[in-house]
């Protein structure tokens, strides 16, 4: 992987652009947009429930739950498809990933707001690995007092890892766009607690 280096841990944040190839990447996008039960993310704030700007999908091994922002969904059993992107993940990452978020910004007016993915039904220290496919967007990651602030554009078929510290020290967002734009898909593996 190219590493992208954040604080004295190189591994804590890792992107590689060509992780997946074209035409394995537009296969697995076309897969998942046509396949997955997407469905509206309902999200609490402010003791308020919204309706938020994106789609997603959640996949899982039997007796895995994730709540974020008050959201609880109920996962769906993995894809062959997704299965084999999962293993290839295990093999090379390490991690025993046992869940995907799959998350679907229809146009450049989709997005998620700054957060860290620090819920506590993730496992504390984990690496969380997001594969993109779609249209290329911007990936923004910082921490609390500014001294680091990094941009990515995260393009099809890449492979961008959190890992350690950097999920409890920073927050992150998927920036929005004024550009017309296709669909993107973020496929986001982790490890949920059963």
């Amino acid at each position: 992987m190219t590493g992208v280096s954040t604080t004295a841990n190189d591994n804590e944040l890792e992107y590689e652009p060509a992780f997946l190839d074209n035409e394995i990447a537009d296969d697995l996008l076309a897969h998942v947009l046509i396949d997955l039960p997407w469905r509206e993310e309902l999200v609490k704030m402010f003791g308020q429930t919204f309706v938020a700007p994106r789609i997603s999908c959640a996949l899982a091994d039997e007796g895995c739950t994730y709540r974020y922002r008050g959201s609880q969904s109920v996962p769906v059993r993995f894809t062959r498809p997704l299965d084999k992107l999962r293993r290839i993940l295990r093999e090379k990452l390490g991690a025993p990933f046992n869940y995907v978020l799959a998350t679907q910004y229809r146009n450049g007016s989709d997005y998620v707001g700054w957060h860290a993915d620090d819920e506590r039904d993730l496992v504390p220290g984990q690496t969380i690995a997001n594969v993109s496919l779609g249209e290329a967007r911007e990936f923004r990651i910082k921490n609390q007092d500014g001294s680091f602030d990094k941009r990515i554009t995260t393009v099809h078929g890449s492979l961008l890892c959190m890992r350690g510290d950097i999920l409890r020290t920073t927050k992150h967002t998927l920036i929005r766009t004024r550009r017309t734009i296709g669909p993107r898909v973020v496929l986001s593996f982790r490890e949920v607690r059963k």
